[in-house]
């Protein structure tokens, strides 16, 4: 019996350690293969950024600290570095798939604009998203927070943003604004980007359920002048390029004849939106440039991208419409880009182009002062690359871009008064009801 107990302890303790020393081994492949990976993503990011990035970093410059960290320290603030799981939001979100409530917004304390209000200005609105559907509009002032039997008033930026993370999806909430109250909830949505106006009506793309389509309603701006329509164009990503041709298809069966075209606050998007966009501009012209824009490469390659006409002719501006422009220091990239085809296919010219002339209260609030009564100024291209094996991917700025003729790169000056270009006034980037707007088409139809 005794023997049999030291045999069973020392099998017992045999087998006890051959488990610790499998565990210890699994741990030491685990560590090893994950060490692995990581070395793998950074040579592949590496090599990616030598090839492809628009200019040379020396690579012993980026031999350290992770991907975010090369991202942030030695790339330029358009160049990005993603996981798999941000890839993937950013991927859907590009494509028009967005949850939560779609707005943006700044808090703005008091004293500080011009309508003596002060709490959570919304900025934009997104079309077709929760808020926009509750009524919400850009310039409203938020106050509080109504959820359930329980009102939180909203004294910063931050308490706001924790105020509307803290809401489950599908539960309602009610913003208390200095317009009204609007009922909502966050979910998910896709969105619109463009929506048309002329004096008696308003036209805005939904997307629901059972499809896709134009909504038109009552109310429109009812200081347009007959046979004007205003159309705004948000952004250049999901489907803002059939939107748009959806709407001009609108304009052509109002018989409307002169059209104002909204890029205040666009800060861009995908180059073949932008291309497809041109198009419907560009399309019925007899003469036209079939390049919307030129990239050229640190190693002075040069890639021309076509102008698309993929919409019917119903759906195209006609050739000699009167077109006006809005922009302002928020309009860059794509939208710079689309105003250099139209300028390069005799569209419009530099005089047909509305720049914002901020107060210097919203100057000094933004501080935004280097680019007043100009456009941002982006000139150059980023491109993503997916590492296919591991799903995450590198945003890289890859080439400076030219207009359609090549002969202009608008980067780091923007479009400004020095080329012709005009002004309107805006106390604030965002007003209720569009204060600014109601300048511009005064100015627009003076003549």
């Amino acid at each position: 019996m005794k023997d049999r107990k030291v045999l069973k302890i020392i099998v017992t303790v045999a087998v006890a350690i051959a488990i610790a020393g499998a565990a210890f081994f699994a741990g030491f492949i685990t560590s090893r293969l994950t060490r692995s990976r990581q070395a793998a993503s950074f040579d592949w990011a590496i090599k990616t950024i030598k090839e492809n990035y628009y200019q040379d970093i020396p690579a012993d410059d980026i031999l350290s600290g992770t991907l975010k960290d090369v991202a942030d320290k030695y790339l330029d603030i358009y160049s990005d570095y993603y996981t798999a799981e941000e890839y993937k939001a950013v991927t859907a979100s590009n494509r028009g798939s967005k949850s939560g409530v779609g707005i943006s917004y700044a808090y703005v304390p008091d004293g500080a604009h011009p309508s003596g209000k002060s709490g959570i200005l919304i900025e934009s609105v997104v079309g077709n998203s929760p808020a926009y559907r509750s009524g919400l509009r850009a310039g409203e002032f938020v106050t509080a927070v109504e959820r359930g039997s329980q009102t939180t008033q909203i004294t910063s930026s931050d308490g706001f943003s924790a105020c509307i993370d803290s809401l489950a999806d599908g539960e309602k909430f009610t913003l208390v604004t200095d317009r009204g109250e609007r009922e909502l909830a966050k979910s998910e949505y896709t969105a619109s980007y463009c929506a048309m106006y002329t004096s008696t009506a308003h036209w805005s793309v939904f997307y629901d359920s059972d499809g896709s389509g134009v909504k038109k309603t009552d109310g429109g701006i009812d200081y347009l002048p007959d046979g004007a329509a205003y159309l705004r164009l948000d952004q250049f990503y999901g489907g803002a390029a059939w939107e748009m041709a959806s709407l001009i298809e609108i304009f052509n069966a109002q018989k409307c004849t002169s059209l104002i075209l909204d890029l205040r606050g666009n800060g861009g998007g995908y180059v073949d939106v932008m291309c497809d966009i041109a198009g419907v501009y560009t399309g019925q012209l007899p003469e036209r440039n079939k390049i919307g824009m030129i990239a050229v490469y640190k190693d002075g390659r040069k890639e021309g991208y076509s102008v698309k006409v993929k919409y019917s002719r119903t759906s195209q501006l006609p050739a000699g419409t009167k077109v006006s422009m809005l922009a302002d220091n928020g309009t860059a990239s794509a939208s710079e880009a689309l105003i250099g085809v139209l300028i390069d296919n005799g569209v419009i010219d530099y005089g047909d182009i509305y720049i914002s002339d901020f107060s210097e209260k919203y100057l000094a609030f933004s501080k935004t002062a280097d680019k007043n009564c100009r456009t941002y100024g982006k000139g150059i291209m980023q491109t993503t690359f997916p590492n296919q094996l591991t799903g995450e991917a590198l945003k890289l700025t890859t080439a400076k871009i030219y207009w359609p003729k090549g002969e202009v790169s608008i980067h780091d000056v923007g479009l400004n008064v020095g080329q012709g270009c005009k002004t309107v006034e805006a106390e604030w980037d965002v007003t209720y009801g569009d204060e600014q707007l109601e300048k511009a088409v005064k100015a627009i139809y003076a003549n």
